[in-house]
């Protein structure tokens, strides 16, 4: 599978490869923000991708609470290393600093304390995204200004706040797919076409790819469209209209030719879509009180994909005192179609493996945190191993070494303060309750499907529900193995950067919240529903110690 295998049935990626987008501001999000239009491919065609405002030098405080700048980019030119670090995680992108679009863009304002109002003055804005201290605030017109001092949720929440307006800009192109795909026979190489007033007649008609000869005789004349020849192989070709790209400019098609003529899906879209707004918090109540740095932490994280990544590097990203990180991965090395979607890795890191590498590109984040990489499968039968209840016997090399790995996730799991749950399988999950109501440890399980996502918050200390409480006795009942992409068998189960980049964030932030002794004010409960930009939490009825079976356990904590 090729890196956007994973999203072609969620976006149109022509759509976002021709894209034109502006990020105006240099807000905590602008990073996070880039990151994922780069993972999406939005402009790595005939689009471009503008920073506006960026026009300043760089500072400790742009390099802080983020993973796509370095230290050794302080005191350059801000513009410039924002550019030079996107074309680190892929050069087809055509992004630049200053100037103005030269084309129809869609704007995406991610202001800094104080760059709201310069911001609005310098030209409309479609989608604003703002961090506040303890919250998110998007929409199409400016919130309150965030803090001018970050704390210990700045991470996380400009995770979430990136991912959005990332999600924002997808549905702002109007290239969120929508229904069955449509077979079609025009190819995928395709050119662009410069007349005034085309693109805007074009968008009137309101057909899907109309003919080119007939939109052209209706703005040029009948004597133009006669002239104006589209060749194919040296043969006349009926050309059409499938992209606008802005009021003078289109991207017409070809089809095959009939000796050669294949099908090409085209995949029915939704139109564009105007930002809504919304307000998330990790929080079920207001006011809540946070501190500047998260204080001394030990964590155990199940998974380094598509959500680990971005969960573990905005946790790597926030101030610590200490921490001490886990980072269990059940894959083996670094597969092209991971690139999509999973933020720790690039190019360079294929073949690779994925645990060991996770830890080492969290380390070059935060070169304080204390890591330990495991590569090992989490799973029913290694349940009472990782509780110290059963021994593996054996001199066979490969158990000694399997030993040696799940004694390692077992001592890191018995002195863990709290666990990440970021797996591809229920499996793993239902494992991780059983550990987690054994130790009297809270964890987070995030888990994503295309657009959809969902977080539960589980602590046993304060009566928060269980994974099996929240996803049912079948968790418990049928606990087989079975990963995203065998599902669906050849098929994967789509995935997208966007809604790892949020759900990611959400877990990190909820995370945090309750390791600074917020337990009672955190939303147990997060859904996100992509396609409509829609993201929501609530704080749940407790736990019933009679409806569960995972309650049932003797789920004594045994923590030493």
């Amino acid at each position: 599978m090729d890196k956007y295998s994973r999203q072609e049935a969620l976006v149109a990626q022509d759509v976002l490869a021709d894209a034109t987008v502006e990020v105006a501001g240099t807000g905590p999000a602008v990073t996070y923000l880039l990151q994922c239009l780069a993972m999406l491919g939005v402009a790595t065609r005939h689009g471009t991708i503008h920073l506006r405002g960026a026009d300043r030098t760089a500072t400790r405080d742009d390099v802080a609470n983020q993973f796509l700048l370095r230290p050794d980019d302080v005191g350059e030119p801000l513009g410039a290393v924002l550019v030079r670090r996107v074309h680190d995680l892929d050069p087809a992108v055509n992004i630049e600093a200053g100037g103005s679009p030269a084309h129809r863009s869609l704007t995406v304002a991610t202001p800094a304390a104080g760059e709201s109002a310069g911001i609005a003055a310098d030209g409309s804005v479609d989608v604003w995204g703002q961090v506040g201290r303890t919250a998110v605030t998007i929409g199409p017109e400016p919130g309150p200004d965030g803090p001018a001092t970050p704390n210990v949720l700045t991470p996380a929440l400009s995770c979430v706040c990136g991912g959005l307006l990332a999600q924002a800009v997808i549905r702002g192109l109007g290239a969120v797919i929508s229904g069955p795909a449509v077979l079609s026979g025009w190819t995928e190489e395709r050119l662009w076409l410069r007349q005034p007033g085309i693109g805007r007649h074009a968008l009137a008609i309101g057909k899907d790819a109309p003919a080119l000869n007939g939109v052209l005789a209706e703005v040029a004349g009948p004597a133009v469209a006669a002239g104006f020849r589209t060749l194919l192989d040296g043969e006349p070709a009926e050309a059409r209209i499938t992209m606008v790209v802005d009021d003078d400019t289109v991207v017409i098609s070809l089809p095959l030719p009939a000796a050669t003529r294949g099908v090409t899906v085209r995949p029915n879209r939704l139109p564009a879509q105007a930002a809504r707004a919304l307000t998330w918090s990790p929080f079920a109540l207001p006011d809540v009180a946070v501190p500047d740095r998260l204080p001394a932490s030990r964590v155990v994280m199940v998974g380094a994909g598509a959500l680990g990544s971005w969960a573990g590097a905005a946790l790597a990203a926030t101030p610590a005192d200490e921490l001490h990180l886990c980072v269990v991965d059940m894959d083996g090395e670094v597969e092209p179609h991971n690139l999509n979607r999973q933020a720790l890795y690039t190019r360079a890191d294929l073949g690779k493996p994925k645990a060991q590498r996770a830890a080492e590109r969290l380390t070059a984040i935060n070169p304080k945190i204390r890591l330990t990489g495991v590569q090992t499968v989490v799973d029913v039968h290694a349940r009472d191993q990782l509780l110290g209840d059963e021994v593996l016997l054996g001199v066979d090399p490969v158990i000694a070494d399997q030993q040696r790995r799940v004694d390692t996730l077992g001592a890191a799991l018995r002195s863990a303060d709290a666990l990440l749950s970021c797996p591809d399988n229920q499996q793993t999950r239902w494992v991780l309750n059983c550990l987690t109501e054994r130790l009297g440890i809270p964890w987070v399980n995030g888990a994503v499907d295309g657009f959809v996502g969902r977080v539960h918050v589980c602590d046993p200390k304060d009566d928060g529900r269980c994974v099996v409480c929240w996803l049912g006795r079948s968790v418990a009942l049928d606990p087989a193995r079975r990963s995203c992409t065998d599902i669906t068998g050849p098929v994967p189960v789509p995935s997208i950067a966007t809604a790892a980049a949020i759900i990611g964030g959400v877990q990190a932030a909820t995370l945090i919240a309750e390791l600074t002794g917020n337990a009672a004010a955190v939303a147990r409960f997060h859904a996100l529903n992509g396609a409509d930009g829609d993201l929501t939490g609530y704080r749940a009825a407790d736990r019933d110690p009679g409806e569960c079976p995972a309650h049932l356990l003797e789920a004594t904590p045994t923590r030493s």
